[in-house]
C-alpha cells in the first residue's frame, strides 16, 4: 500500500511539474521565446494576460519572480521576493537608520528600465509603512498604511 501511494503520488508530481513547465497555447511565441531568453531555467511557469501586458509568474534560482511583457514580447520589468538578509548592505543601513529594529514583512526587488530598486513593508514603533529604497539605499518613498 505504501508502494503505491508513493507511486502515485510520484506520478502526480511529474504531471503538475510537467503541466506548469509547458508552454501556454494562449500565449504568442514572441512572448515566449522572449521569456525563455531572459530566464533560463525558470520553472512553475504561469502566464496571465494584464490589460496590454503579460505576466510571467515562476520559480528561478529558489525566488518567485514575476516579469511583464508588451504583446510584441519586450521585457518591461520584473519583480523579486527575496528576504530582509539579501537586501545590498547600503539599503539594510538606510533602513535601520530610518526605522531601528522593525519587523519586516516583505521585501521585493523591482527591475526595469529605470534602474533597480526595492519595496519593504514593515511594522516599527506600532506603525506599518510601506518603504521604496534605492541601491545606493536612498529612501524614494514612505507611505504609512493602515494596520
Amino acid at each position: 500500500m505504501k508502494k503505491l501511494f508513493l507511486s502515485l503520488f510520484s506520478m502526480f508530481t511529474i504531471a503538475t511539474a510537467i503541466a506548469f513547465t509547458n508552454a501556454d497555447p494562449g500565449i504568442n511565441e514572441q512572448v515566449q521565446e522572449s521569456f525563455k531568453k531572459e530566464f533560463a531555467g525558470a520553472e512553475l511557469v504561469k502566464w496571465t494576460t494584464t490589460g496590454d501586458y503579460v505576466k510571467a509568474t515562476f520559480i528561478l534560482r529558489g525566488y518567485r519572480t514575476e516579469a511583464y511583457f508588451t504583446q510584441k514580447g519586450q521585457l518591461e520589468g520584473s519583480v523579486r521576493t527575496l528576504f530582509y538578509n539579501q537586501l545590498p548592505l547600503a539599503v539594510m543601513t538606510s533602513l535601520d537608520k530610518r526605522f531601528g529594529n522593525a519587523d519586516v514583512f516583505d521585501v521585493s526587488e523591482i527591475t526595469n528600465s529605470s534602474g533597480t530598486t526595492y519595496r519593504i513593508t514593515l511594522e516599527s514603533k506600532g506603525k506599518k509603512y510601506l518603504a521604496k529604497v534605492d541601491t545606493a539605499g536612498n529612501l524614494t518613498d514612505i507611505q504609512k498604511l493602515k494596520k
